[in-house]
């Protein structure tokens, strides 16, 4: 995981956010963070109005104190392979030769 600290403005004063960095941004020089340890520092608009959210483009000039934090990954257990049949394919050609020539009631072909 790639985290780093961001300077949020607020009325208050300024907040550093620990962020952690998602991936590149929508515009050159940006990208997605997600703010850590449960914080909705991010005002967005929606069609019902202001919201909070955890996420947001950010300008990687403002990013300071990037790094990558390692995160102990659970061992996987590997579950034997077992063979799998292939599902005979249908043979189209054939179904829809045979709905084709099935005459309708009344005597007439399709």
């Amino acid at each position: 995981m790639i985290v780093g600290k961001i300077t949020v403005s607020t009325c208050y004063g300024d907040a550093i956010i620990a962020v952690e960095i998602l991936g590149k941004g929508p515009r050159p020089g940006t990208a997605w963070v997600k703010a850590l340890d449960g914080l909705e520092p991010f005002t967005k608009m929606s069609h019902g109005g202001p919201y909070q959210d955890d996420t947001a483009v950010w300008s990687t000039h403002h990013l300071r104190n990037v790094h990558i934090e390692n995160i102990e990954a659970q061992p996987v257990e590997m579950q034997p392979e077992t063979e799998v049949q292939p599902e005979p394919a249908p043979d189209w050609f054939l179904e829809m030769a045979y709905t084709l020539c099935t005459p309708r009631p009344g005597g007439r072909k399709v």
